[in-house]
């Protein structure tokens, strides 16, 4: 029995050793980063901490082991008869071993406290850097060869935006045939001093002849990011096709503004889709072509509307990101009226969408009647006044009423 007591006052000295070794260890490497900024000293000492700990559980359970195997000798040499010591010995190791397994549990709560904690300080920084991101800067400056109708409409347009009577107007893009709100287009609507609203088809036109149509777009693209970036946690899965013309993208000096903008909110890229109608996407070329490709490079997606043919070259188009394809029910509803053949190519032009991962959007649904026939075609989204019509952005994602469309 004096050997087992030698034993464990030897190993109690070992362990006090290896605490000490480990204070002085620490304290050195505290010592070596006084210099570094207050950040790297606490990461630092926070890993040298975990180090410290695991080494220290490691070794006391060694220790627990050899003890563990000199007991069962004593309690053999005793013939199976133990004494007082030999039980003071058993409660020491349990306690050795209790002693380790806190110390492993404590290394692992720190690192749960740092990955924590790193995380915290990420969200303040998120939020400052999204404060921090300039939009593009929106002129409607006067166009000197406009008609004089055009001219007295974007003077309209003009005084809209700069006295903030500018509205984002939302419709649901549901699936099929749950009918649950997936996506919303998005659209603008200018109002006048008296509250009246301008007939987009007349501003957005003259805005394009004058080419100022980039004013509009970049109207809709910043009120879309509002709007996604007041969705509380469980809309976080909500999209938006944000209309945008070739001309907005064609001036290299508003892109650059543009793309920044992009950038500055790269945490959306997988929630907002520019839409292009598809006359606009044939007759793409050269610097917009490749300012396409930039938006695309950062995650962006591509939506094509006012498809007319089946017979499209689907596969170039997903190449450049394009991820959506709208066609009217009115199409659809001839096609699919007509002969065998007639069919046949719409059949086949599912298969080709679905070979190139692009969904397909049925838009302008207004009568149930057409339901039956549309879902036979194993359409994947429809969009209409049957679904939901364009309403002020409130209606649809204030929380109360953001599913209204979608019963």
């Amino acid at each position: 029995m004096a050997l087992s007591s030698a034993v464990h006052d030897r190993n109690w000295r070992v362990l006090i050793g290896l605490k000490g070794s480990g204070l002085k260890k620490s304290d050195e490497t505290c010592g070596a980063t006084a210099g570094e900024p207050g950040r790297t000293r606490k990461r630092g000492v926070s890993m040298h901490l975990r180090q410290r700990t695991s080494r220290y559980s490691t070794a006391v359970l060694f220790l627990a082991g050899i003890n563990g195997i000199l007991l069962l000798v004593a309690i053999v040499n005793s013939n199976f008869q133990p004494d007082f010591e030999i039980w003071l010995g058993a409660a020491l190791i349990a306690s050795l071993i209790l002693h380790a397994r806190a110390g492993f549990a404590l290394s692992l709560a720190q690192r749960e406290i740092d990955m924590l904690t790193s995380q915290t300080k990420k969200l303040p920084q998120e939020k400052q850097r999204t404060k921090a991101a300039t939009a593009p800067k929106i002129e409607l400056s006067a166009v000197d060869a406009a008609s004089a109708d055009d001219a007295a409409i974007l003077e309209k347009v003009k005084s809209a935006v700069e006295s903030e009577r500018f509205e984002l107007y939302l419709q649901p893009i549901v699936s099929l045939p749950q009918r649950k709100i997936r996506f919303f287009e998005s659209f603008s609507r200018l109002r006048n001093p008296d509250g009246s609203i301008l007939r987009p088809a007349t501003y957005l036109d003259a805005a394009e002849r004058a080419n100022r149509i980039g004013a509009i777009d970049n109207l809709i693209l910043l009120r879309a990011v509002q709007a996604l970036r007041n969705l509380d946690a469980e809309n976080q899965h909500y999209q938006i096709f944000c209309n945008i013309s070739p001309a907005t993208i064609f001036d290299e000096d508003f892109f650059s503004r543009f793309t920044d903008y992009l950038d500055a909110n790269a945490d959306l890229a997988s929630r907002i889709v520019f839409e292009f109608t598809y006359p606009a996407v044939e007759m793409m070329c050269g610097t917009v072509e490749t300012n396409l490709d930039a938006i695309a490079k950062r995650g962006y997606k591509f939506s094509v509307d006012h498809v007319r043919r089946f017979d499209l070259n689907w596969k170039k188009l997903k190449e450049r990101n394009f991820r959506y394809m709208k066609c009217s029910s009115a199409l659809l509803m001839a096609e699919t009226s007509g002969d065998e053949q007639a069919r046949m190519r719409v059949k086949s032009f599912r298969e080709r969408l679905r070979e190139n991962d692009i969904d397909l959007v049925v838009e302008k649904v207004e009568f149930e009647s057409h339901m039956p026939e549309i879902l036979t075609l194993g359409i994947d989204y429809g969009q209409g006044d049957l679904f939901g019509a364009p309403r002020p952005s409130p209606f649809y994602l204030n929380p109360g009423l953001k599913l209204a469309a979608a019963s």
